[in-house]
């Protein structure tokens, strides 16, 4: 028998009162996604889910956001789900994104990144412009955030492996606007994370709150003067949140901003008063967000403006440069690619191109510099050199669909289904190499034919709905 927490039992009916038993009885979180409009719109999508007979209904605070009322399918079975038009995701998790807002041309941060829901749906707000940095300690969860980025067809964008409290003294003032989604007890989360009753005690509460402390002062110190934040938890703990954010209120030069009235009217203001402790007024300007109250995940966000800083920022970072498309590194690989597939040569003008031994990855021509330390991958893998040619991967042929024009293997509707659920089908008559899987005249995934045999790589098999 599991043994009681009564440390979080007298912790939650001190902050809810009354409302314990309803936040206990509080219904799930309904399933929602989030169109990806790198690759799609939101009308396409819609259309789509009427076609399968899938109820549906607008998220209230985010245009992109659908909040699905049966997954009956599921939609993870899809094409349009492989081909990533549409992103699973929270309905409260879609929330700091949209208050942030980052606009095409921002630096921007996301200080703790995985597994990547926040940072896909900002690439596509960004509109695969500017320069969005990712950063996660965890490569198992940076797997997941590569896998998820490199699925929407970003091209605007760096993954980093480093520990988030650090960003601030190695890039201090680089950018325009900074996410800090942090790591957190998860008390807004406890029904789908029951497992946060066993380990939560007052100890674990405090060492929590100083890891948000460290990770806020460095994504202070990486913003800009005059630069935005938005600081967010799966929390509904004031020490958290607003008693964090009060200190750094106190400490550094910082004003909550406002959000946006047809948001903030939607869920209720931050607290002003907690346990005899005051908060600054403009704590209401947050955003606290009750399962029992909103039937979505409990949350917390608020935004903040840097307007000074205590100490002078030293740039001492180093860089080094992406290659544009003629740099003689990278243009007899990119005429080679389109030589083998059909991909016309201007085409390459649009991109700047970083190149490992056998690797080409492509990103937008505004990120001519990239900082080195502790540096991954960045943008989209263009392709790899393989003994029969460039191979592109199913990604990147879903990106250059429209302008491949050779090697297109079109395949029948039980070759398709076989391909999804096995990994391979028969071809005959087809010669060894790299072909683009072709379906009603787009190509959509990557193919390696041998001995008559066509095989796809896949995360996983299933059965595929069209």
């Amino acid at each position: 028998m599991e043994r009681e927490n009564k440390f979080l039992k007298a912790y939650l009916k001190d902050l809810l009162g009354d409302q314990i038993a309803r936040f206990w009885n509080a219904r799930p979180e309904p399933r929602a996604i989030r169109v990806n409009t790198i690759k799609t719109t939101v009308e396409e999508v819609k259309k789509r889910l009427e076609q399968w007979n899938v109820p549906f209904r607008p998220v209230p605070f985010n245009p992109e956001g659908l909040i699905i009322e049966d997954d009956r399918l599921p939609l993870s079975q899809t094409l349009d789900f492989f081909l990533g038009k549409f992103y699973y995701q929270g309905v409260s998790s879609q929330l700091p994104a949209v208050v942030l807002n980052p606009q095409k041309g921002d630096k921007v941060l996301d200080l703790a990144a995985s597994p990547g829901s926040k940072s896909t749906q900002m690439a596509a707000m960004m509109g695969n412009t500017g320069f969005l940095v990712l950063n996660d300690v965890s490569m198992k969860r940076i797997q997941a955030l590569n896998t998820n980025i490199q699925n929407i067809g970003s091209v605007n964008y760096a993954i980093y492996r480093q520990p988030g409290e650090r960003i601030g003294n190695i890039l201090p003032e680089y950018f325009d606007k900074v996410l800090l989604d942090a790591p957190c007890s998860a008390l807004g989360i406890i029904h789908s994370h029951p497992e946060v009753y066993s380990w939560l005690s007052a100890k674990r509460l405090a060492k929590i709150v100083e890891q948000q402390r460290q990770l806020l002062v460095s994504a202070y110190k990486a913003l800009k003067v005059g630069g935005e934040m938005v600081y967010s938890t799966c929390s509904i703990s004031p020490e958290e949140n607003e008693e964090l954010i009060q200190f750094m209120l106190d400490h550094y030069p910082l004003e909550i901003v406002e959000i946006a009235p047809e948001i903030h009217k939607l869920f209720l203001p931050g607290l002003t008063e907690y346990q005899n402790k005051s908060f600054t007024p403009d704590m209401a300007r947050a955003i606290r967000i009750l399962p029992h109250l909103h039937e979505m995940e409990g949350f917390f966000v608020v935004k903040l403006r840097k307007t000074g800083r205590r100490h002078k920022a030293v740039k001492s970072y180093h860089t080094f440069k992406t290659l544009a498309y003629n740099h003689p590194d990278v243009e007899d690989d990119l005429r080679q690619i389109s030589e083998q597939w059909g991909i016309p040569e201007d085409t390459w003008q649009r991109y700047r191109y970083i190149k490992t031994r056998d690797r080409l990855w492509m990103v937008n021509t505004q990120i001519k510099n990239i900082p080195e330390e502790n540096f991954l991958n960045a943008g989209l893998l263009l392709g790899e050199k393989r003994i029969f040619g460039w191979k592109l991967p199913n990604d990147s042929i879903q990106y250059f669909s429209r302008w491949i024009t050779k090697r297109h293997l079109a395949v029948s509707e039980e070759q398709l289904r076989e391909l999804f659920n096995t990994g391979m089908t028969n071809v005959p008559g087809v010669e060894k190499g790299y072909y683009a899987l072709s379906w009603q005249g787009q190509a959509i995934g990557s193919l390696y034919v041998e001995k008559q045999r066509a095989k796809i790589r896949l995360m996983h098999r299933f059965k595929v709905i069209l």
